[in-house]
């Protein structure tokens, strides 16, 4: 008996969208994290903890990474996030400390679920957004690296 299998791309496409577009929100926690690596850094380059060689190769491997984070944020409409490496725009900066904000109020429990949410792709993490637009927020850089 021969075998046969039913191909349908009834939800694929739809698929391969949640698996290349990550929500919003984990976006966000990327660069969340990227951000607090950067700050963990300059902060260990500043007491001496690494010399100059391994904080601009470490700082620099981070740096690309959350270029390619800030990038991705096009999709949210913010125009041009990146103007060049490590230089991020004020309307990225801008989203960024809109998100930052909203989840210093959070709970560790809240800030749990939302990833919860986020990791099994529910579409209901949507709903937990920030108040208001981001446009308008403040757009200070979230950190400065400098090598003194």
């Amino acid at each position: 008996m021969a075998k046969t299998t039913a191909k349908s791309n009834f939800g694929i496409e739809q698929d391969k969208e949640v698996l290349v577009n990550p929500p919003e929100v984990s976006v966000f926690i990327d660069c969340l994290v990227m951000a607090n690596q950067l700050r963990g850094l300059e902060r260990a380059f500043k007491k001496a903890e690494i010399d100059r060689d391994t904080f601009r190769d470490e700082s620099s491997a981070v740096l690309e990474r959350f270029n390619e984070a800030a990038a991705a944020t096009e999709r949210f409409d913010i125009v041009m996030p990146v103007f060049d490496f490590g230089q991020f725009s004020p309307f990225f900066w801008r989203w960024f400390n809109w998100w930052n904000d909203y989840f210093k109020s959070l709970t560790p429990r809240q800030i749990g679920d939302i990833k919860r949410l986020a990791r099994e792709r529910v579409a209901s993490v949507n709903d937990r957004r920030p108040a208001d637009h981001w446009v308008r927020y403040r757009h200070t850089p979230a950190f400065t690296l400098v090598l003194t």
